[in-house]
């Protein structure tokens, strides 16, 4: 699913403009590094359960420590691009004559 913004440029401020594009941009950034976070800590995660509780070399409550914290950056990462995206849907909200639509993709 897709979102769509349009505006009418003629009424809209070029400084709005770029607070809009860095924002977005920024938002951007910050999913790209959540999913980036989430592959790699799920794997170090995935890897301590295995060698941790799987093979026992660690005591349980090191293991579950260890998964525990792997969790934490990507749950950072995630409050960081929430807190992005909630300034986008503001900063959007705020353009003049703006209007913002929600497209679906096709199937079949």
């Amino acid at each position: 699913m897709h979102t769509v913004s349009s505006f009418r440029a003629s009424s809209v401020a070029p400084a709005q403009i770029r607070t809009v594009i860095a924002d977005y941009l920024a938002f951007e950034r910050a999913q790209t590094h959540r999913r980036r976070f989430v592959a790699r800590f799920g794997f170090l995660a995935v890897l301590v359960g295995i060698i941790g509780l799987g093979f026992h070399f660690l005591p349980p409550l090191a293991a579950w420590l260890s998964i525990g914290v792997c969790v934490v950056p990507p749950s950072f990462a995630w409050i960081a691009e929430l807190r992005c995206d909630w300034r986008l849907v503001r900063r959007l909200n705020e353009l003049p004559g703006g209007a913002t639509h929600v497209v679906v993709p096709r199937r079949g």
